[in-house]
């Protein structure tokens, strides 16, 4: 049985970067999933991708910085759905100026995608996880606005800052409900995002591909992350540092997860090991996922 087999799953901003490739391994993994972003095309390439795992894609085209958009894209997929398993709340986008030449209608548009979208889409969905007594969230942050806090990036950063107050805030409220609510914080991931931060001068020199990430929300979205992870802002980033040393370490051998513990205690730095020791779980899967 596969390990979401039969679930329905939500993916915001999943035409593209991370949303497609955690669309991806959901669909690969058993979920029925309903993508949304403003683009049809690549919405539309994202759901024939999806249905060649022998599963049913959705594409929502509506834009997610407005209510009325957030409203249609629940609307449309509960009438393709009748349950709604996994929420992936992703749609999001940055900028970089100074709060004295950004024009505040740039920065509401960025707080309607980047925030209200978020707590809008849960206010539509949640009735139907809390009815189920299930289910289970997962919201992009990012080190902006929790690790790093960078100038010309504080409307972005103070966004994704309110987006991990919302999970972990959150994650108590649905507690009596079976809801499972967590929150990752990539960087330097290569995507659309990532693009434009160059062009507007922000040096990324280090980047992964999104699909060395999505296995990530997998993992957060199934019951595996049901006895540890919960309520959890999830450095992301870190471990995105932390696996290649250890993939490296372990070559092409199969190991179990305690000999995968003595290993990072052999390769991994001091602030790493402490990253490593909680999210341990996690990070075995990481390694041992293949698409």
């Amino acid at each position: 049985m596969k390990l979401l087999e039969g679930k329905n799953a939500l993916v915001t901003g999943g035409g593209r970067g991370i949303g497609r490739e955690v669309a991806l391994d959901l669909a690969k993994n058993g979920a029925n999933v309903a993508v949304s972003a403003r683009t049809k095309e690549q919405l539309d390439n994202t759901v024939q991708e999806i249905e060649k795992f022998g599963v049913n894609g959705i594409a929502i085209t509506v834009d997610l910085s407005t209510l009325d958009g957030v409203r249609e894209c629940a609307k449309h997929y509960f009438e393709n759905f009748d349950t709604i398993n996994i929420l992936i709340n992703n749609a999001g986008m940055t900028h970089v100026s100074s709060v004295v030449d950004t024009p505040i209608e740039n920065i509401q548009k960025l707080f309607n995608l980047n925030i209200m979208s978020y707590y809008a889409l849960l206010k539509e969905v949640l009735p139907k996880m809390i009815e189920q007594k299930s289910g289970s969230i997962v919201m992009t942050s990012s080190v902006n606005g929790n690790v790093y806090f960078p100038p010309k990036k504080v409307a972005y950063s103070t966004s994704k800052a309110a987006v991990s107050a919302m999970g972990k805030c959150l994650s108590v409220e649905l507690k009596p409900y079976n809801v499972n609510v967590n929150v990752v914080t990539p960087a330097g991931v290569e995507t659309k995002m990532t693009e434009d931060l160059r062009k507007w001068g922000q040096q990324m020199p280090i980047t992964v591909p999104p699909e060395f990430i999505s296995p990530a929300y997998l993992f957060l979205a199934s019951d595996l992350a049901l006895k540890k992870y919960k309520g959890r802002v999830l450095e992301l980033h870190t471990i995105c540092d932390i696996l290649p040393t250890l993939s490296e370490a372990i070559g092409e051998k199969k190991i179990e997860l305690r000999e995968l513990k003595v290993l990072a205690e052999e390769k991994l730095k001091k602030d790493q090991l402490k990253v490593f020791k909680k999210n341990s779980e996690l990070i075995d899967f990481m390694l041992k996922y293949k698409r």
